[in-house]
Order: structure tokens, then C-alpha cells, then sequence
């Protein structure tokens, strides 16, 4: 399914709405929220009542069928003699209901009465089936994939912002004013002004919004919410018309803020709940016997997270975005390690065994519905990591709904490849696949995930292992999302993990990584990923090791740009829970760390401790200044701040060690860190500014960030071991004329440019941040 095949053109527009070029490079610009916020409902299936039903919600029970328009366009290029469309409604009988056509543009169109609900159809054309190549949604029957339309009840209202005005002007004086059209069903009455309610919601608590006015007709609601301070809000409107059928609620969430959040300003801080800090000792657990320490339940929680958060331990690293493992309850007991020998629990949180609590080992419910308050009153983000792979064999949905589960081969095992059994693959036995072909299982699992984003006024998913299901599973979670949370033109982040490689053979042989990424991105699925590629092309070979310079590391930066979707908000990064540690790395640079017992870099003996020397601590803060000034929003896995040394996985996870004492080379890596996250947070062009390679040698990289708006940021590296004074030309566009002093937010000295040039000079492994 590569997009690089222009043959399979059609096939993948149908499952990710992305457009081809004549170079079968699938890209896509995020269109603007239209007014009213929310995707457009279903492109080209057009349905009366285009607002999908609400969380938990069920047709009414006198729900009838109402029309629903199809069209098909044929590919450029092609022409089309017969269409018709089938589906569910006919057991995909073929040929189906005729469609009329073409008409001028050669288009065929067609209306079917359907039900309310997820309808599968597909096209015949020619007396061939045919997937809807400007379909948003997929539905499974019978284990076949099909496009889908999600039809609503043309009889009942339905309600939809027409028009807001967002605005602050002083503390205390937030103000969104909004219409909300009030559409009448099929042949309905219009609104009953009795009926008409607002309710407000910041940090869990609601409140009447009094302001909520009906216009005579019946069709207009105004919205009025004065004085109101910093932070995240909702307001839910509800409205009947006058013969007593009721609306689906509408959800209008915003932020009243100093300054506007965009994604990409994004600093993302990862922790690993259980292995971050213990802030509350009693929901601590005894440890199970012949269990590993490094793989029980260690005591870290929400508790002890918020506590960072309250004390501005985040801020003054500039992070604007917080992702934790897993909330979900994991199992209580132990099972057995991928090595066939060790036990290991679910203290990560990947293990499901409750589809909607806590883990009261990490506080319970409570605890997470303060931390997302807390860290909303810092203006910080926060996402859920959402496990849609596989639940573990103890979760509470196995046992009664044993068809919502598939087996097979273990991943990474012999003749069960990673990327070639993605979809047929399982991590471990104890380890059940969610059949995503299931579209009650779809429903119910994407119901869940709406669940945890309302009941803690989440921010975001970051969506685990995506590789590993299908495409639908994105889709349609992607839409059902961002239907329900972002009409008022917020937007709810979702990223991905879809684990790839990197070969040391040019960029033509690894675009197969890229194209695996990026086909889940797009306005109807991620907004990003991670940037697997480069972290294999860039951290290891050039930061860590001296095998490649940085003219390697800037032209990957560029591939990136090239490559992923445009518009695309990707997440570079040097360490993560499934790596080991930068300075481990760093340690044992130049040697098979993976692969040599004697090297302390290995699971389970012979435990890597504290770097040897200083160098390590210098290797990671240079490659730290190149991270926090990449486009995209950069990860910091926790204690990469300060320099954490472990291996692989569990020795990558142990206990955050930031308010113990600090040797030297962690409390200057520390605030090297922290004076990078202030310079990121404080300069909208290391956040929102398109990378521009402005000088790259083996040993220097000079690049620089610029915005539409002309805000500039240079960005100066050196690998050298000692001092160094070089002059790099400015591209002459860059709109930083002669006379103009660069000031490093790094501490160093002052850069005045002259005759198109700047010259830097920077200490050993070296950085400096200049702007204006």
C-alpha cells in the first residue's frame, strides 16, 4: 500500500483522503477549521444531518431512514460507463442502486434511503468493486474493507458554531462570544427557547452559562462567556426543537490564553509514570516475589508528577506538552519477559486490563483529573498514550467478546517479521490482538478513547504501536475525535509511534521508511509522528559516534522536510523508553554495545553505571542544542535532562533522579537544557519558523528558523573539542540585514552581521541560539 506506487493512487486516497501527484508522492496541507470548526463531514457522501452522534449515543428508537447522496468521480485520466453503489443495506448486491451520469465534470451521483448509523458501501464501476477514493471513514463486514458513511437521523436537530470571537484583553478578561445555528431535522419545528442550555467547564467543575439567547425564528443561539481567566474551557450547548426532539450536544472547547498555542510549539516531556517520582507512599504496592526489582511497580504516580509540575519543574525546561505511559489498570501479577526466562510486570501501563480506570497504583482517577488541572494552569498540554494494539489477556472485555480478539505468530520471531506481519502479528501470548475488522469492537474501543479524552478534559492521544493495526482503526478514531472535540476550531493532537529504521544507503532506499509513516497522516488521520528515520540517521552517527558530520545531520533534517506530509508536526528525538541512554551510548561510542556481553549496556547483567568521564555529558548537551531547535515538536524522554545513564530497557527506566543530588556534569547538563527550553519557548521562530540550511562542514552546522511572518532565529553547532571562529554566509533572502545585532540565548557573546556573513565563535562542543 506504498504511496510511491501510482498504480495504487486511488487506494490509498480512499483511506487517508490524501492527494496524489504525478510523482505518486502522497502529501497533504491541513485545510483550515471551516467555520464552526471540525473536519467536513463525509467528502463527497453527503448526508442531511452532517453532525455525527454524540459519545455513547444510540439512534432514537423511531429512528427511519433518510437519503443519503453518493458521488463518484472518476481518476483523472479514467473514464467510468456504468456505476453503481452497493452496500450493506443489500448485501452488496451487485450491481446495486444505478447512479446517474456523467454529468459535465463526469461524475455519477446516486441517493440511497438508509438508516441512522456506520454504513459500509463500495462502488461498481464497470462491473468492478470499487473502494470511494473521497470517502473519510472504513467500515469491515465480513473481514472485507469497504468505504463507510456515517448516516444521522434527518429528523432530529442539530447544532454547529456559525461564528465565535475569542479574546483576551488583560488577565481576568477572557471573553468568547459564539452562534450557534440551530438546524432544524427533516421537515422539523424550530428551536424551543426553553429548552436552550449552556453550561461552562473548566478544570472538572460546570457551571449555568446564563448567557444563552434564541433569535424568533428558532435558528440562532448566541453564546456569551465574559471574564474569564487564563486556562481551558468547554461549553456545552443542548437544545430540542419545539415537538420535543432533542440535539445532539455541541461541544465548543478553547483556551483563554496570553498567547496563542500552536502544536508546533510543542517541548514534549515523556515520563514513565511508575519510574518518575513517588508522590503519594499509599498507593504504593508490596513487590511480587522472583520478580526483577528493575520490573515491579516502583512507586512513581500522578502525584508525584503534578508535584513537578505545581513547582515549575517543567517550565523552566520550556516543556508545553506532557505525555505519560498508559493510565489504564495493568494486571497485578507477573508474566513472563520477551526473553522466555525473566518475569516483568505492567508497570509501564501497556497491558490493559480495564477499559476506563486509573491505575490506583498511579492514583486512581482523582489523581489524573488533578495533574491535568495543574497542568493546565502552566498552560502544558497533555496527552494520553493510547494502547489500540492489544489489551492483555486479564482485561474485562476478553472474556465475553472473545471475536473482538485475534492470535498469531510473535512478533519478531522467526518468519514473523516487525513490517511484514504488522497486521497478523502478536507481542506476546498473554497478549490479545484487537480485531479492528470488528466494527463492533471498532466502536466500542473507539468509544472508550472518547471517554478518556472527555472525563479528563485530555489534549491529545499519542497512539501506541500504530504500525501494528489497520488503517481503519486511525481513521476512523481520527474522525470520531475531531467531530466531537474540535467544532469550536481547537484542535485535539494525535501522534503516532509507527516504529522504522534507517539504511546507510541514500535516501532513495529508505523511502519505504518515510512512506510507512507518513501514510497515516493527514486532515483525516495523525497530525504526526515520530521521526524514527532520523533519530537512526542523526543521534547515533553523529552525536553520539563521529562516524558521520554534520553535513550528514543537515541533510537528513532537510529529508525530513521533504518527505513527511507537509504541514505534518514530527517529533525528532535522542532517547526514548524503548532506547538505550544517549550517555550509556555515548559511553561506549565507536564499539557493538548491542551485540559485546563485556560492554555494561545489556537487559539483564553487567548494568551500564555513570559515564566514565565528562565527555558523554558534552555529546548529548550539543546534540540537545541540535534537537531543541529542530522543527516539529522535539521529545525529551525524562532524565535526559540531567544526563540519566541505563542500557536497554528496564535500565532505561529507573527512578528520575532530578531533586537528588546532581553530580557536576548533570547539574551543568541540567541548565544547559533548561537555557535551551527557555530559548525555544521564548523565540516563535524556533517553534513555528521552516528549517533553512544556511552552512554545513564535518565539524560545524549553521542553520536558521524562519516564519511567514519574517521572525528569524540562527542556530550555530560545533563537534570540535576545542574553540573555534568560523564565518558562515547568510542566504540573501533571509531577512536579517546588515547592521543586525544576534543576541545567542545561549550566554554567549553578541553576533553583528556584516556584508551577508556572520561570525561565530563557540567553545568545545559548542552552541549558540542568535535572534534579534
Amino acid at each position: 500500500m506504498m504511496a510511491v506506487k501510482a498504480g495504487l493512487c486511488a487506494v490509498v486516497v480512499a483511506l487517508l483522503s490524501l492527494g496524489c501527484d504525478t510523482t505518486g508522492d502522497a502529501k497533504y496541507t491541513p485545510p483550515p477549521l471551516p467555520e464552526g470548526g471540525g473536519d467536513a463531514m463525509i467528502a463527497d457522501a453527503t448526508v442531511d444531518a452532517p453532525i455525527p452522534p454524540p459519545l455513547d449515543a444510540s439512534p432514537p428508537v423511531d429512528a427511519g431512514p433518510c437519503t443519503t447522496g453518493f458521488r463518484y468521480a472518476p481518476p483523472p485520466g479514467t473514464l467510468a460507463h456504468q456505476v453503481s453503489v452497493t452496500g450493506e443495506w443489500n448485501a452488496f448486491a451487485q450491481p446495486g442502486v444505478p447512479m446517474v451520469g456523467p454529468d459535465a465534470s463526469g461524475a455519477f451521483t446516486a441517493s440511497v434511503e438508509l438508516p441512522p448509523g456506520l454504513v459500509a458501501y463500495k462502488f461498481v464501476v464497470d462491473g468492478a468493486f470499487s473502494l470511494d477514493p473521497a470517502a473519510v471513514l472504513e467500515k469491515y463486514v465480513g473481514g472485507v474493507e469497504n468505504s463507510a458513511v456515517e448516516v444521522s437521523d434527518c429528523r432530529v436537530p442539530t447544532l454547529a458554531l456559525s461564528k465565535k470571537t475569542l479574546s483576551r484583553a488583560a488577565a481576568g478578561q477572557g471573553h468568547f462570544n459564539g452562534v450557534v445555528r440551530f438546524n432544524p431535522g427533516q421537515g422539523g419545528p424550530g428551536a424551543d427557547a426553553k429548552t436552550v442550555n449552556a453550561t461552562l467547564r473548566k478544570d472538572g467543575i460546570a457551571s449555568p452559562l446564563a448567557a444563552a439567547a434564541v433569535d424568533p425564528s428558532g435558528t440562532q443561539i448566541t453564546v456569551d462567556a465574559p471574564g474569564l481567566g487564563d486556562g481551558k474551557y468547554t461549553i456545552f450547548v443542548d437544545a430540542s426543537d419545539t415537538a420535543g426532539r432533542v440535539a445532539a450536544t455541541l461541544r465548543l472547547v478553547f483556551w483563554i490564553e496570553a498567547d496563542a498555542f500552536d502544536w508546533s510549539d510543542s517541548l514534549i516531556y515523556m515520563a514513565v509514570t511508575d519510574r518518575f517520582k513517588d508522590g503519594d507512599t499509599t498507593n504504593d504496592v508490596p513487590p511480587v516475589p522472583n520478580v526483577d526489582p528493575r520490573e515491579q511497580f516502583q512507586g512513581g504516580d500522578l502525584e508525584g508528577i503534578q508535584a513537578k509540575v505545581d513547582d515549575g519543574t517543567f517550565d523552566r525546561l520550556g516543556v508545553r506538552v506532557l505525555w505519560m505511559t498508559p493510565h489504564n489498570t495493568n494486571p497485578s501479577d507477573a508474566w513472563i519477559a520477551s526473553d522466555g526466562v525473566h518475569l516483568t510486570m505492567g508497570y509501564h501501563g501497556y497491558w490493559p486490563t480495564k477499559a476506563r480506570e486509573v491505575d490506583p497504583r498511579l492514583g486512581g482517577d482523582k489523581a489524573l483529573h488533578d495533574l491535568v488541572t495543574s497542568a493546565h494552569a502552566h498552560g502544558v498540554r497533555v496527552l494520553e498514550d493510547l494502547v489500540v494494539n492489544h489489551v492483555h489477556q486479564e482485561h474485562e472485555y476478553v472474556a465475553p467478546h472473545p471475536g473482538w480478539f485475534h492470535s498469531g505468530c510473535i512478533c519478531g520471531t522467526a518468519n514473523c517479521d516487525w513490517t511484514v506481519h504488522r497486521l497478523d502479528c502478536i507481542f506476546a501470548p498473554y497478549l490479545p490482538d484487537i480485531d479492528w475488522t470488528n466494527p463492533t469492537a471498532d466502536r466500542q474501543f473507539d468509544d472508550d478513547a472518547l471517554w478518556w479524552a472527555d472525563t479528563f478534559d485530555l489534549d491529545g492521544f499519542r497512539i501506541d504501536a500504530v504500525k501494528q493495526v489497520p488503517n481503519s482503526c486511525i481513521i476512523n478514531l481520527s474522525h470520531r475525535i475531531r467531530s466531537e472535540f474540535e467544532a469550536a476550531g481547537t484542535r485535539f493532537f494525535m501522534t503516532g509511534e509507527t516504529a522504522m529504521g534507517w539504511s546507510d544507503c541514500g535516501l532513495s532506499c529508505n523511502l519505504p521508511q518515510y512512506q510507512t509513516i507518513s501514510q497515516y497522516i493527514g486532515p483525516h488521520g495523525l497530525d504526526g509522528q515520530f521521526d524514527f528515520p532520523l533519530y537512526y540517521a542523526d543521534p547515533l552517527n553523529v552525536f553520539v559516534n563521529d562516524t558521520k558530520g554534520m553535513i550528514h545531520a543537515d541533510y537528513w533534517v532537510q529529508a525530513s522536510g521533504w518527505e513527511y506530509p507537509a504541514g505534518a508536526i514530527m517529533s525528532p528525538y535522542i532517547g526514548s523508553q524503548d532506547t538505550a541512554r544517549f550517555v550509556t551510548l555515548a559511553s561506549y561510542r565507536g564499539q557493538d554495545a548491542a551485540h559485546d556481553p563485556s560492554i555494561p549496556y545489556n537487559q539483564w547483567t553487567n548494568i551500564a553505571g555513570p559515564p566514565p568521564d565528562s565527555e558523554p555529558y558534552q555529546r548529548l548537551q550539543l546534540a540537545q542544542s541540535w534537537l531543541f531547535t529542530l522543527p516539529g515538536a522535539p521529545l525529551l524522554y525524562y532524565g535526559d535532562e540531567y544526563g540519566e545513564p541505563g542500557g536497554v530497557d528496564p535500565n532505561n527506566r529507573v527512578m528520575w533522579q532530578g531533586d537528588g543530588a546532581l553530580s557536576a556534569d548533570q547539574a551543568a547538563t541540567l541548565a544547559h537544557m533548561q537555557a535551551l527550553g527557555q530559548a525555544r519557548k521564548g523565540l516563535v521562530a524556533l517553534r513555528r519558523g521552516a528549517y533553512r540550511p544556511v552552512n554545513a562542514t564535518e565539524t560545524t552546522l549553521v542553520f536558521a528558523r524562519e516564519t511567514t511572518a519574517g521572525d528569524v532565529a540562527l542556530v550555530a553547532l560545533s563537534k570540535l573539542t576545542t574553540p573555534t571562529t568560523f564565518t558562515a554566509a547568510l542566504p540573501v533572502t533571509l531577512p536579517v540585514p546588515d547592521g543586525t545585532v544576534l543576541h545567542d540565548r545561549m550566554g554567549g557573546a553578541d553576533v553583528q552581521v556584516s556584508g551577508g556573513t556572520i561570525t561565530v565563535t563557540l567553545g568545545p562542543r559548542g552552541a549558540a541560539v542568535l535572534a534579534p
